[in-house]
């Protein structure tokens, strides 16, 4: 084919619209520190977007792409304190459990964007957090945990927040 026919692309052509980054389904509750967390996620990006040259369109709408997700998880963050009851598993409860194989075991249950499971924190929707909430120091429950159903017994809850 001649050359003559074949388009070189300009130098600056914007790059392609970039997908949106899914939101998940509301609700959105959020810890103190989860709300935290998402407060310096939109400063830091806001800061980047305006240090970033205005040349590197592909890193501005990137970066663009990003601070409308966290402003919509910001929008949409509902702090949730965890249950007035001590002894209740609830949303932000950290909880001590009994797991077969593991020992003792701590875990947080957190928001979404918070989750960090090999660091103990669990969104609510994890199916173990699901089967934790409404129950109490001293409950056992079946939670489906890596293809199987484990019994885990709630040693202890901190609803301190």
């Amino acid at each position: 084919m001649s050359r003559a026919f074949v388009r070189e692309p300009d130098a600056e052509t914007p790059p392609e619209p970039l997908a949106e980054i899914p939101l998940p389904p509301p609700p959105n509750p959020v810890t103190r520190h989860g709300l935290a967390l998402i407060e310096a996620m939109v400063a830091d990006l806001e800061e980047r977007l305006a240090r970033a040259p205005p040349e590197e369109l592909a890193e501005l709408a990137e970066l663009r792409r990003r601070l409308r997700y966290w402003t919509a998880r910001r929008a949409t963050a509902q702090l949730t304190a965890p249950p007035a009851d001590p002894e209740e598993v609830g949303f932000g409860s950290r909880v001590t459990l009994a797991w077969p194989g593991r020992g003792e075991v701590s875990l947080e249950i957190v928001g979404e964007d918070e989750s960090d499971p090999p660091a103990g924190k669990v969104s609510w929707r994890a199916p173990t957090a699901a089967v934790l909430i409404g129950n109490g120091k001293g409950d056992s429950v079946d939670a489906p945990i890596g293809g199987e159903t484990r019994p885990l017994r709630i040693l202890a809850v901190d609803n301190r927040g």
